[in-house]
């Protein structure tokens, strides 16, 4: 069953359009399509249950635009900065149903087992969300899990440590840095995990200065 918001056409704009707005109880949002763009106000009131329950960026929402349905997808909220409520929305279309991009939440799972953390780091978050593209809207996952349980200090969690979907892939292309352990310690001396290479060479090159004496 499909979630859906009544909207109403907004021709209008301008700071005293959106006071009226949201007196309405309404709140200004943009939609973008491929041909053209439409200017429209949508329930607040119904939107912010699916924003507040953190739902907004990876649910495909039926619009109801004075009785013609669109489907769409939020991308960027505008929130104020006072009551974290949100003023206005950015959707993308979503008629076609395919090549959908969301913003997924990272939920960090296993922190307590990870070696770094006990000694002292701590978990540095680059990104707490991150851009995908999905084929349909029935495999858009609202989180994805990531295990730092095998992190050592100066490890370093990136795009490849992530697991998807099928059907999902990154937005942007290539390696990113998602988190790291940092923090006081010798990262020569920890093991790295598997899939996430060690921050910074120096390490390495004192590691071996340490074989080196040793023999």
């Amino acid at each position: 069953m499909s979630t859906i918001l009544k909207a109403q056409k907004r021709e209008s704009t301008g700071s005293k359009v959106v006071k009226k707005i949201i007196r309405e109880g309404f709140i200004p949002a943009i939609i973008y399509g491929t041909k053209e763009n439409q200017n429209v106000s949508v329930n607040l009131k119904d939107f912010e249950t699916l924003y507040f329950k953190t739902l907004a960026f990876t649910t495909v929402v039926e619009l109801d635009i004075d009785g013609k349905k669109t489907k769409v997808i939020a991308h960027q909220i505008d929130t104020d900065p006072v009551t974290d409520r949100p003023i206005h929305i950015d959707f993308f279309n979503c008629d076609d149903d395919k090549n959908i991009r969301v913003k997924t939440r990272l939920n960090f799972i296993e922190k307590d087992k990870s070696p770094g953390l006990k000694k002292g780091g701590f978990l540095n978050v680059v990104l707490r969300r991150v851009d995908l593209i999905c084929d349909s809207a029935a495999i858009i996952p609202h989180v994805l899990d990531v295990n730092a349980s095998k992190l050592h200090l100066g490890n370093k969690l990136t795009a490849s440590n992530i697991p998807l979907p099928s059907g999902a892939k990154f937005f942007n292309k290539g390696e990113f840095l998602v988190a790291s352990i940092t923090g006081r310690g010798k990262s020569s001396e920890e093991a790295p995990v598997e899939g996430a290479p060690v921050v910074g060479a120096e390490g390495a090159a004192a590691a071996k200065e340490e074989e080196k004496k040793a023999d």
